[in-house]
């Protein structure tokens, strides 16, 4: 895709899908032609605070165009990510997403007994001819969010809560420690995995924990398990950055950014790609294509030499250089 096209896909305003329920259940209601896309939704669903929601903004922001149908699949009324995939099928949409690894295993089964269906997958790649893979550079977004912190500390020490001990959360945890060094040098990381995405108990308890071995600022990617380490980061009067949206609602004394995963950019970047035929491409969005970035930092005051260190490393970054 040109990075022109990626560029002007985020000026439209969103509208809460749930609001236009009737269209999107009963698009043969409508009298214009649109293209229609199908969503089948991570594990959590909607109100995960994260990537669900943010995907759903993507999805109003399509159906805002006048172009699109959409609609969506939650596992909670499916149980299977396959059975979500083969209703999406049978409904005729022209693109199928599928969202995050968790669900690749299922997509790529369903794709196959599909091959003139196109699908698509955010976050994780598949080789097959029908599938558009899109994935984002986590290690970037989660630097910034490490020279966050880095500043942020005055305890020299910071945490990070995965959802999941996997190569895909390992780069949130790899890029948050490489942010942070760049500022900090002597910054040390805790690192803890909740094998849980769906969790706020365990989140509060994994966060508790790196509080009371001294971490003062907490970063978690890890779902509505994250939303606990986050709302345990304010109940502790520690500091905390949010994941994928926005999420300095969920703990407004504690959160100070957060590291925004643009899914709603992907879902409208895949709605750009759609084709008469079903086709394969990799897709891979950073911080120069507007993938990733960070949300307005709130209550941090730095030194002019401490801004200018971030503001140096962030150049660094859009420059295309590695953390």
């Amino acid at each position: 895709m040109k990075k022109g096209v990626i560029f002007g896909l985020m000026t439209a305003s969103v509208l809460w899908l749930s609001a236009c329920q009737s269209v999107i259940d009963r698009p043969e209601t409508a009298i214009e032609e649109r293209q229609s896309m199908g969503v089948v939704l991570s594990d959590v669903g909607l109100g995960d605070q994260s990537f669900s929601d943010a995907a759903m903004r993507g999805m109003g922001q399509l159906r805002e165009t006048g172009e699109w149908y959409v609609d969506y699949r939650e596992l909670e009324e499916t149980k299977t990510y396959e059975a979500g995939f083969e209703q999406l099928v049978a409904a005729g949409h022209d693109v199928i997403i599928g969202l995050g690894f968790a669900c690749q295993e299922d997509l790529e089964k369903v794709a196959a007994n599909h091959p003139d269906q196109q699908f698509a997958l955010i976050d994780a790649v598949s080789t097959l001819p029908n599938v558009i893979s899109v994935t984002f550079e986590e290690v970037e977004g989660s630097a910034l969010a490490g020279a966050v912190a880095g500043l942020e500390t005055e305890t020299g020490k910071i945490g990070f809560v995965g959802g999941v001990d996997n190569e895909l959360i390992q780069k949130f945890s790899t890029g948050f420690l490489l942010g942070a060094q760049a500022v900090n040098a002597d910054v040390e990381l805790l690192v803890d995995y909740a094998n849980d995405f769906a969790s706020p108990e365990i989140g509060q308890q994994l966060a508790e924990k790196q509080i009371e071995a001294g971490a003062d600022v907490l970063y978690a990617a890890a779902g509505l398990t994250g939303v606990g380490v986050l709302q345990t980061a304010q109940a502790n009067g520690v500091k905390a950055i949010g994941v994928d949206s926005d999420q300095s609602m969920i703990a407004p004394d504690a959160v100070i950014t957060s590291m925004l995963k643009q899914v709603d950019l992907a879902i409208v970047a895949i709605a750009e790609n759609v084709q008469e035929d079903a086709f394969s491409e990799h897709l891979t969005i950073g911080l120069e294509q507007g993938g990733v970035g960070l949300a307005a930092l709130r209550r941090v005051q730095w030194s002019d030499e401490e801004q200018e260190r971030f503001d140096a490393f962030e150049k660094r970054l859009l420059e295309g250089n590695s953390p």
